[in-house]
């Protein structure tokens, strides 16, 4: 509840894929689920930390059990209490989509994205990724973007872009939709560091599955990044890790004003190293400007008011001029950020840490820090509403006024 924090429901998702034999790689973290819910009238769209994309009654057990998914007890891990009953306070499932045995992905580390909504269509990110040596994609030809129809969860369409075969780690970032010259296109970065720009499928009364039309593609790496005297610049890896070489799209594209900003970098085992900001024509697919000033990052742009504010794993909390690339400052946080994205609202910037400190900064073309904070987990990238900001951090939510 938005006012009191009163639970409403809730879905318990036990672990099931921890000890998986090679080549998965997945759900060893303890990570939990990693995505966004995505919210359309009474339903409510997450990807489950199981690797399943997850339709939820928004209303929970309160409203009864909605069907065709009836077995919420056992997907809860509750079989062995004959008198186990639902309560008002479980979720409701109405319908799921296991990416794993639907589209025989290989899951790495974990779901790291968030639906897209657009219509009756819900564009999902499979997560498709290396093996358990990191040495190779086991599913090279496996989709990286799907699309399933929102009331049922049927295949309606997937790309063909084939990025597993360029794969650096794992596919972990967020689709997103804009209005391009009066039609929509969907944006997406994939693992191999590289933007694509797809039509959404036609409306069809054909049950047969559609590949997503690709309408440009923009590499986000600069070539230095990629060859250096002719030879392929090796990617950083967990035992290998260096600053060089390319990256790949983690944080998810920011549709703005006709553009797509987007920054490349690693999962944070791989450490730090160089990285890239791009503003990329949303019609066209070429660069409009871009800038090595911000290293390797995790980070989703946060943009108010033509200036945008990109925080790097190394630690930095960039503001950039949206429209021409300037840098107007940079602010050291202290610690290393991967946890979060900044997030503006009421003319302020916050920017959280690993070392559990949220930043307070001025919006605006000049440097002003207005408070740091110590809390008692890493803060989480914050939202909005009502006046009230929402800051999760690892074991609860918090609601400032």
């Amino acid at each position: 509840e938005q006012a009191t924090g009163k639970l409403i429901w809730r879905l318990a998702i036990p672990r099931y894929f921890a000890g998986v034999k090679p080549p998965y790689h997945f759900d060893q973290w303890d990570c939990g689920v990693c995505s966004g819910p995505a919210v359309a009238g009474n339903r409510v769209y997450v990807v489950g930390s199981r690797g399943e994309i997850l339709c939820l009654d928004r209303e929970g057990q309160a409203n009864g059990n909605d069907g065709p998914f009836l077995e919420e007890l056992a997907y809860m891990g509750i079989t062995n209490t004959p008198d186990a009953k639902l309560e008002p306070t479980d979720g409701d499932i109405l319908w799921k989509y296991n990416l794993i045995t639907e589209l025989d992905v290989i899951l790495h580390d974990v779901c790291g994205s968030t639906l897209l909504l657009d219509g009756d269509l819900l564009y999902a990110c499979t997560s498709n990724g290396i093996d358990d040596r990191h040495d190779k994609t086991p599913k090279p030809d496996a989709p990286s973007l799907v699309v399933l129809d929102k009331n049922s969860g049927r295949l309606v369409a997937k790309d063909d872009a084939q990025i597993g075969r360029r794969l650096f780690h794992c596919n972990w970032s967020s689709p997103v939709a804009g209005r391009v010259n009066g039609r929509t296109l969907i944006f997406f970065g994939g693992g191999d560091g590289i933007l694509y720009a797809f039509e959404p499928p036609s409306p069809s009364p054909s049950q047969e599955v559609q590949i997503l039309k690709q309408i440009w593609a923009c590499d986000c790496n600069p070539p230095d990044f990629r060859m250096r005297d002719g030879q392929p610049i090796p990617c950083s890896t967990p035992s290998k890790s260096t600053p060089d070489g390319p990256s790949e799209v983690i944080g998810t594209p920011v549709f703005h004003a006709g553009r797509v900003y987007v920054a490349i970098g690693q999962s944070p085992i791989y450490g730090v190293g160089r990285g890239c900001l791009s503003c990329v024509d949303a019609a066209t697919g070429k660069k409009v400007w871009s800038s090595e000033l911000v290293e390797r990052t995790l980070a989703t742009a946060a943009i108010a008011d033509g200036l945008l504010y990109l925080p790097d794993y190394t630690g930095n909390l960039h503001c950039f001029d949206a429209g021409t690339g300037q840098r107007y400052w940079v602010h050291p946080l202290g610690a290393k950020t991967w946890c979060a994205s900044a997030f503006v609202a009421d003319g302020k910037v916050y920017a959280g840490t690993e070392a559990n400190t949220l930043w307070v900064l001025k919006a605006g073309k000049e440097l002003q820090v207005l408070s740091r904070s110590r809390l008692k987990s890493m803060p989480i990238t914050p939202t909005a509403a009502d006046g009230v900001l929402f800051l999760p951090v690892q074991n609860r939510l918090l609601a400032v006024p």
